[in-house]
């Protein structure tokens, strides 16, 4: 295309010639300016039931754990220190704790 042709005449006009007294109406196609959003596909149910299965499953087992747990309580054993003090307190001579 010539430059010169461009400057002095609209853009199109070498595609579309007119004489003066007549014009042409032009249409240009372009990309859409719109996001493109993710479709959804047969994995996304499939996620979706997984999600709320394991959502319930640990609602419902925590919930179950808490309903059926009985707690006790326990006394402490002497520790392994406590007794090796009483063993050498008893060699010494001195009454054991």
């Amino acid at each position: 295309m010539d430059t010169n042709i461009t400057q002095e005449q609209p853009l199109f006009s070498s595609f579309f010639p007119c004489k003066e007294e007549s014009s042409y109406f032009v249409r240009v196609y372009t990309e859409p300016l719109l996001v493109n959003l993710p479709t959804p596909d047969f994995s996304m149910p499939y996620n979706v039931i997984c999600l709320t299965c394991t959502v319930v499953a640990v609602g419902y087992g925590s919930l179950y754990n808490l309903l059926t747990r009985s707690f006790q309580i326990e006394e402490p054993n002497p520790g392994l220190a406590k007794w090796i003090a009483n063993i050498i307190r008893k060699m010494r001579g001195v009454p054991p704790l």
